[in-house]
C-alpha cells in the first residue's frame, strides 16, 4: 500500500506521484519539553547515498543500509531535541529510497531531511515522466524551539535537477553554470546548484524576524558554502554574506564527503563527511550548543570540535 504524507512543501499531485518518499518533504515536529534550558542537542548524518550497486572507488553503497542502521541506534541512546539528515539519502534508482526509508522508521527523534542533488536528481526524473510531467518541489523551510530558530535551504532551487516542469528554473540554472565556468569558478560544476531570488528573500525574511525575537539561528543545507571548494553552492559568496550579516550561529552542510570547517566572522561553517565513503567507516555526529560554545561530538571518522565564539 502507498501511503502518502501531507506537506506544505507539496502539491496534492506531488504528494500522490512521491507517495512514501512526500515523507521526506515533511518538516518535524518538535516537543518543547525536550529543551533543557540554554542547552540544544541534535544529531547530524550526512550522505549515505545508498544504492544496490557494486562499489566504485571509496563508495560502497551497499554497506549504507547497515551503516544508517548503526548511526540510528548509537543516535536513539542520546537524548536528542532532534536528527538531521544533509541530503542525498540514495545514490540512485526510484526503488533505492524504500530501502532507505525503512531504516529511518527506527529512528525515535523528530527527524528533519534536506534533498541532496542525487535525492532531487532521481525524484526530479521520477516527477518528470508523470503524465503530465510535474516539477520538483522546493525544499526549504524552518523549524523552531523556543530561543532557536532552524532554517533547512535548498541549493537545488536553480541547478540541473530541474526538469522541464519547473518552468524558467532549469534554464536560469544553465545560465548561471556558463557563467560561472566563464569566470574559472571553482564551484562551476554541474552537480551543484543554487538558491534563488525568492528563497533569499525568505532566508533574509527569517533572519530579521530572528533577529528582532532575538532567536540563534543554525542554518542547514545540502551544499558547503565555504572554504572554496569545488562542491559549494553556486551563489556561495551571496549566502556566506547574508548568513555572516546577520550572526547566525553556524551553516551545517555534506555533499562534500570529505568534509571541511571554516570561520567566518562569527559564524562556523561545518561540512560534516559523508557516510557512503569506505567499507566499514561510519561518521556522523551530534552537536550540542551551550553558552554560546557549540560542542561538534563526532562518531567514526567524523571530526570532533569545539567551537567558541
Amino acid at each position: 500500500m502507498t501511503v502518502t504524507t501531507s506537506s506544505p512543501l507539496l502539491s496534492e499531485r506531488q504528494a500522490l506521484a512521491l507517495g512514501n518518499v512526500s515523507s521526506l518533504y515533511q518538516p518535524p515536529e518538535l516537543h518543547d519539553a525536550l529543551v533543557n534550558g540554554a542547552r540544544l542537542r541534535f544529531g547530524l548524518i550526512a550522505d549515505p547515498q545508498y544504492a544496490d550497486a557494486e562499489p566504485h572507488k571509496i563508495r560502497y553503497y551497499r554497506n549504507s543500509l547497515n551503516k544508517l542502521a548503526t548511526a540510528i541506534h548509537e543516535l536513539n541512546d542520546l537524548k536528542l531535541d532532534f536528527v538531521v539528515t544533509l541530503g542525498d539519502l540514495v545514490d540512485r534508482d526510484w526503488t533505492s529510497f524504500q530501502a532507505v526509508l525503512n531504516r529511518y522508521e527506527a529512528l525515535r527523534h523528530p527527524h528533519a531531511v534536506l534533498i541532496g542533488n542525487h535525492d532531487a536528481q532521481v525524484i526530479s526524473d521520477h516527477l518528470g515522466a508523470q503524465k503530465p510531467a510535474i516539477g520538483l518541489p522546493k525544499s526549504y523551510y524552518s523549524f523552531s524551539l523556543p530561543g532557536y530558530r532552524f532554517l533547512v535551504i535548498d541549493g537545488n532551487d536553480v541547478s540541473l535537477y530541474c526538469n522541464h516542469a519547473n518552468g524558467d528554473d532549469r534554464q536560469l540554472a544553465e545560465y548561471m553554470l556558463e557563467e560561472l565556468t566563464e569566470c574559472q569558478q571553482s564551484q562551476a560544476q554541474p552537480w551543484n546548484g543554487a538558491v534563488g531570488r525568492k528563497q533569499l528573500e525568505w532566508i533574509e525574511q527569517n533572519l530579521r524576524e530572528a533577529r528582532e525575537q532575538r532567536e540563534v539561528v543554525l542554518v542547514f543545507g545540502h551544499y558547503p558554502l565555504t572554504p572554496v571548494n569545488s562542491h559549494n553552492l553556486w551563489n556561495c559568496e551571496t549566502l556566506v554574506e547574508l548568513l555572516c550579516r546577520y550572526d547566525v550561529r553556524a551553516y551545517f552542510a555534506g555533499h562534500d564527503h570529505r568534509g571541511g570547517y571554516d570561520r567566518v566572522g562569527n559564524t562556523d561553517f561545518i561540512t560534516l563527511k559523508g557516510m557512503v565513503d569506505g567499507e566499514s567507516s561510519l561518521p556522523f555526529s551530534s552537536v550540542t550548543l551551550a553558552d554560546d560554545v557549540l560542542t561538534v561530538t563526532g562518531y567514526g571518522t567524523e571530526i570532533s570540535r569545539v567551537l567558541s565564539r
